[in-house]
This record gives C-alpha cells, sequence and structure tokens, in this order.
C-alpha cells in the first residue's frame, strides 16, 4: 500500500527521452495515479479536450488517459512570479567554457541514454557541476540584481518541491491506492530525494517511496 516510484524527467523530447519511451515506462508501472509537476492552472489548460501539449510528459500522459482510466493530480501548486526567475544562463556559457560544455555534455547523455541518465548518481553530479560554476561566474560578475533573481529562484525551486511532496502526503492520507507513479524534472531528484528523508521521519503516514530504476521496469 501507498507504494509511489519517481520518475525524473527533462520536459521536452530529445533522443531516447522521448514520448514513447516514457508512454513505454508508465505501461509496465501501471500507476492507479500519477502525480505531475504542474500547477492547477496550466493542468487544467493542457488537460482540456482538443488541446494539444508541448511537453513531454503532458503530450504522454493524455495519451496514456486516452486509454486508461487512472487518477490524475498536479502537485505543484505553489505560486510562481515569473519575474523572480532567473533567465541568464547564456551569459554565463560566454563567461565559462567549461560550463558551455558541462551543458553539451548533459544533452548528449539525455539523447543517448534518455531516461536511464535521467534517473542516475550521474545525472545529478553533472547538475552540481553546472550550478557551482553558475554561483562562480555571478560572483566574478558581481551583479546584486542577478545574484539576487538567482538567489530567489532557487528558494522558489526548493517551495515548490515541499508543496509537491506536501500535495502527496495531503492526498495520501485521504486516499487509499498500491501504486502511484510521481513525474518531476530531474533537476529535483538530488532534493526531493533528501526532502524525502525529512519527510520519512516526521509524517505519522509512511509511504514506500522507490525511485525509478531502469533494469527494474524494463
Amino acid at each position: 500500500m501507498y507504494n509511489i516510484i519517481i520518475l525524473f524527467s527533462f520536459h521536452m523530447e530529445r533522443g531516447k527521452c522521448n514520448s514513447n519511451e516514457l508512454y513505454r515506462i508508465i505501461e509496465k508501472i501501471q500507476p492507479e495515479i500519477i502525480f505531475e509537476e504542474l500547477p492547477y492552472d496550466v493542468f487544467e489548460i493542457i488537460y482540456a479536450n482538443g488541446y494539444i501539449p508541448e511537453s513531454l510528459e503532458a503530450i504522454t500522459i493524455k495519451k496514456y488517459l486516452e486509454k486508461n482510466q487512472i487518477e490524475h493530480i498536479p502537485v505543484d501548486t505553489y505560486e510562481i512570479n515569473e519575474t523572480d526567475l532567473f533567465n541568464e544562463f547564456d551569459l554565463i556559457s560566454n563567461k565559462s567554457i567549461e560550463y558551455a560544455e558541462l551543458l553539451k555534455q548533459q544533452l548528449s547523455m539525455i539523447i543517448r541514454n534518455g531516461f536511464h541518465f535521467l534517473n542516475s548518481d550521474d545525472c545529478d553530479e553533472l547538475f552540481d557541476k553546472i550550478h557551482i560554476i553558475e554561483e562562480n561566474v555571478l560572483l566574478e560578475i558581481n551583479d546584486a540584481r542577478l545574484s539576487y533573481q538567482y538567489k530567489t529562484e532557487i528558494e522558489l525551486h526548493d517551495k515548490r518541491e515541499n508543496e509537491m511532496l506536501h500535495n502527496i502526503y495531503n492526498y495520501s492520507k485521504q486516499y487509499l491506492f498500491n501504486k502511484a507513479l510521481f513525474i518531476c524534472g530531474a533537476e529535483h531528484r538530488k532534493s526531493i530525494m533528501q526532502k524525502i528523508q525529512g519527510y520519512e521521519l516526521k509524517e505519522k503516514l509512511k509511504l514506500n517511496w522507490t525511485l525509478y530504476n531502469a533494469s527494474q521496469i524494463s
């Protein structure tokens, strides 16, 4: 009871990270519920009849729902202020050759290995290297506005992750289920895993969290 598989994704189709592969994974898992990294308002638009979604997850889930009657819940309900988002990644690429190369390496791994890479410690390590360079370049630039935006976005993602887990726990307290699937962006993998450890200590309801493992599902 209360088994939840977490699958980390990339939001865009690239090589082996594609809709057909994600559909195959969902078919293998056969979840009763899919928790998706979306806010309510976007969720209602994307899954309205006739709307053609753009994100990899929405394309796949919408197709899956046509043939399977399951619960489908948006859990990323923390309000986002677009002006707080950091959008100067090109600036960092221009300042750091290593940063640009790491981004190319990341994309290459996603294209070649798809969800296997996105759900691996190697992916986490690459994100860590990318974030370290971002922080170092921003320190070098010493622009108060950019540093504030970067810090604010990190805080926003932290709040979003807590909101998603909070919503999943709240749903689980109200409804029984055996197997659920939580799909989230790969950049959240390391911090989501850390937050789950905290929830497991403080929550009375025990959820059985499992990281997606390609060798077990394929």
